[in-house]
């Protein structure tokens, strides 16, 4: 008869983790494996959210109903983050079990979209003219390359790389199945040159594109040399693993928008 335990672990104003079941898995199996379901404040399922246990190449993204599966994972302390625009991210601590599957049902907290107090059109302006202002003033200098919310459409894109795909000194490859985003101007010195990217003016380390879907991006500004960059997204860019050598800077759609 398989063995029930419950674990409740509470987190800082935006995510409650509760484990709920352990139950064996296939005799003799070292490894663990996790499933679960990543739901809204509301209680609805939420598609598309990054889980990622940390310390290993082992991630997914949660599927239509919410659900995600993580297979081959090592036993014992384990720290997983679940992260997706439009939340807050998460990082919490579990212990896997050899042999068996532990399930969590985890719950995010969405990113509030406009001010107590004000409409709609007065956010968007005054967010307008606190973010998007900065936008056109690097745009008119011409350092990088900028993509307009009208720009983006009118590509059609699917995925954040068909955004990109044609922008001069960017690259677009699959690594470990993945699509991801390499600077090509420095292949010649045979070095790995991820960008960093930026989210509304705050970094956010070891991002990936699949993270940010094109319907949710108002702006964006690609530097694809490190001389390029403006210094405002330029402090972080020296990191632990591959040495990051241009940046992305994303700004979210705007409500109302």
């Amino acid at each position: 008869m398989a063995r029930l335990s419950s674990v409740v672990a509470r987190l800082s104003g935006c995510a409650m983790v509760v484990l709920a079941l352990a139950s064996p898995a296939v005799a003799q199996a070292p490894s663990a494996t996790l499933v679960g379901t990543v739901r809204d404040s509301a209680g609805s399922p939420v598609p598309g959210v990054e889980v990622w246990l940390r310390g290993s190449d082992l991630y997914t993204h949660t599927a239509d109903n919410g659900g995600f599966r993580l297979s081959g994972a090592a036993p014992g302390a384990a720290r997983v983050t679940v992260r997706r625009m439009g939340f807050e991210s998460t990082t919490f601590d579990l212990q896997l079990h050899a042999g068996q599957i532990d399930s969590l049902v985890i719950s995010l907290t969405m990113v509030p979209t406009a001010l107590a107090g004000m409409g709609v059109e007065e956010e968007r302006n005054t967010r307008s003219k606190r973010l998007l202002a900065g936008f056109w003033e690097r745009r008119s200098r011409g350092f990088g390359h900028y993509f307009t919310r009208d720009e983006i459409e009118a590509r059609n894109p699917h995925e954040f790389t068909d955004i990109v795909r044609t922008t001069a000194g960017v690259s677009v490859m699959s690594i470990n199945g993945r699509q991801s985003i390499r600077f090509s101007r420095n292949a010649g010195l045979r070095i790995d040159c991820p960008p960093q990217y930026w989210v509304d003016g705050m970094s956010v380390q070891n991002a990936t594109p699949d993270e940010f879907p094109p319907q949710d991006v108002e702006a964006l500004e690609v530097y694809a040399g490190a001389a390029t960059i403006p210094p405002q997204f330029a402090p972080r860019m020296v990191t632990f693993g591959p040495k990051t050598c241009g940046a992305i800077v994303i700004w979210t759609r705007l409500p109302g928008s």
